[in-house]
């Protein structure tokens, strides 16, 4: 027995459950294809997966960076609504692996990445999963104060014991403390079974946030100043400003759309899921930013400040008037909140860091254990520094476009144009170097170049603007428009270099549905033999890696018959 071997024997009490299923250093029952019977998801988890980004208190913010921009409101809601069109595009694109052969966004990085390669892809949105994670559950933390204010005002006025060094208060803490430990105990739920709380999430702060903006709005007899405002910008530069508006906004869902194969994968009915996407991102993602964008500008002149969370302007409510009426006006809006921010992140951030994490070491992590740690490790991005400090995170969050949307451009023309949505499943669970999704060594470099060249030219006006360095050179603008470049340039050039070197199998599929992933009609649809039991993931031991995955099928000489499963 070799030392890997032996090691693997002593930790084996550490495996992820896997209930006789095959588990090895790229498969475990978590990272497998959906099966039919948790492919749950209609139009409405759709709507309320995609409304609920939009129906929290980071979106409803949102519209203060734009106008920081010199747009009015009206502008601004002319560049969100272009932007979430293209959302909804990207999205719908990126839908495909998932919605037809039921594999998550983990997986999909081997498709364009390569066996190992697909680290890069997977790392990139653990980070983002983590930082995600702690500032949204800072956001759900204020609403937790809110909550508790309207119980205690010797709360809402304690006294902060923490030093003035410590951007944030022990009131504030404490709510967070609260709320981090709330969403645990929603981890022992499946992904596909948040469907029902997050919809009814969505009902409730779509309540409480009209309720805050026809307030608000009464209150103040109309919409106030801001509304009213001119753009004082020439013709040119107000629409380089609408690009780098559309930036803004898309870069805050971008990781969302990157991975959205986690959750295609659940769909019921591709025509249900689609509908859902489009009708959600067009609906909430254009009445929410509206909404905080108007209640803003009546705050301005209801309280001599500009509000732009809600939480702010409940708290604002007991600071004047701490009656019964109000307190309980509070705690439902702070509830609603909180409901939202808690569903929105366990669905999106933790579970979707789950998913990830269980792809880095599938034996020993599951989606389970992944979004536990990325709730533990989310403490270490210190998010109370976030908010309280500067505005460059809400720059950075937002730029975060660049780096994920050539990662969404490969997947797309790796999967529409390069393999014409058709992909050997079983493939992407080897190491075998005849695999498909071997590539070099493991490595796809046409799409680790192909990444980087779309990566590069973004990087310049990031790096602007997030501090003052002042960058003298035109690459800035490929930065404002990055939704459209980062997407457009990788795109081509991954499709071009595939036609000059082109990629093992492209537009071969599994004979048998080795996973029993399929339903009969999609079998028929794919031509593809049902599951029959007898075809496995073969373990091939002792190799220089410690293991080595080897689908147990023969390979025949032609290229077009080498995917053929034989039973063993």
């Amino acid at each position: 027995m070799s030392k890997i071997q032996s090691l693997q024997e002593k930790l084996r009490f550490l495996e992820v459950p896997h209930e006789g299923k095959p588990l090895t250093i790229l498969r475990n029952p978590d990272l497998e294809p959906m099966p039919p019977n948790r492919r749950i998801w209609g139009f409405w988890s759709f709507f309320g997966y995609w409304a609920v980004p939009n129906i929290t208190i980071w979106t409803w913010s949102t519209g203060s960076a734009m106008l920081s921009l010199g747009l009015n409101i009206q502008q601004t809601m002319g560049a969100l609504t272009l932007g979430n069109v293209i959302i909804c595009i990207y999205t719908c694109l990126n839908s495909g692996p998932g919605s037809k052969f039921h594999i998550g966004y983990t997986v999909c990085q081997r498709m364009i990445f390569g066996v190992y390669g697909s680290g890069l892809g997977i790392v990139i949105r653990i980070v983002l999963s983590i930082v995600f994670y702690g500032s949204q559950s800072w956001l759900g933390g204020v609403s937790i104060v809110v909550v508790l204010s309207s119980w205690s005002k010797s709360y809402m006025n304690m006294e902060n014991t923490f030093p003035d060094s410590l951007n944030m208060t022990t009131r504030d803490f404490i709510g967070f403390l609260v709320f981090q430990i709330i969403q645990f105990f929603f981890y022992f739920m499946k992904p596909e079974k948040m469907n029902t709380w997050v919809n009814g999430s969505c009902f409730i702060t779509l309540i409480a946030m009209m309720a805050i903006f026809g307030n608000c709005l009464a209150r103040n007899g109309g919409p106030g100043p801001i509304w009213d405002q001119t753009v004082d910008m020439s013709a040119w530069t107000t629409g380089w400003m609408w690009l780098y508006s559309i930036t803004i906004w898309y870069g805050a869902l971008s990781p969302d759309v990157t991975n959205q194969s986690d959750f295609s994968r659940f769909a019921s009915s591709k025509k249900k899921m689609y509908l859902g996407i489009v009708v959600s991102l067009m609906t909430s993602g254009t009445f929410v930013p509206f909404m905080g964008l108007v209640t803003a500008s009546t705050t301005s002149q209801l309280f001599d400040d500009e509000y732009w969370l809600p939480t702010d302007i409940c708290l604002q409510w007991m600071s004047d008037n701490y009656s019964s009426g109000v307190r309980a006006a509070a705690f439902f809006c702070g509830f609603a909140f909180a409901s939202s921010q808690l569903t929105f992140n366990v669905l999106a951030n933790g579970f979707a860091g789950g998913m990830d994490l269980s792809g880095i070491c599938p034996r020993y992590i599951n989606i389970f254990r992944g979004a536990i740690i990325t709730a533990l490790l989310s403490w270490c991005v210190q998010p109370w520094n976030f908010y309280n400090s500067s505005s460059v995170f809400i720059n950075v969050m937002s730029s975060f476009g660049v780096v994920v949307t050539p990662i969404i451009a490969i997947i797309v023309a790796d999967f529409h144009l390069v393999r014409k949505a058709k992909i050997p499943v079983s493939h992407l669970y080897t190491t075998d170097k005849d695999g498909t999704f071997y590539f070099t060594k493991g490595v796809n470099w046409r799409a680790i170049c192909c990444f980087f060249a779309g990566v590069a030219p973004g990087i310049p006006g990031l790096i602007a603007s997030v501090s003052d360095a002042e960058v003298k050179t035109n690459i800035t603008d490929f930065f404002y428009n990055s939704t459209i470049f980062s997407f457009i340039c990788p795109l081509i050039l991954y499709y071009v270099v595939c036609l000059i070197f082109p990629v093992k199998n492209a537009g071969v599929m599994d004979k048998v549905d080795i996973f029993d992933a399929f339903t009969l009609d999609e079998c028929s649809q794919l031509d593809m033999e049902p599951y029959g039991g007898s075809c496995e993931i073969e373990v091939i031991e002792g190799t220089s890696d410690g293991i080595k995955e080897k689908p147990s099928f023969e390979m025949n000489k032609k290229v077009d018959d080498r995917l053929e499963v034989t039973s063993v």
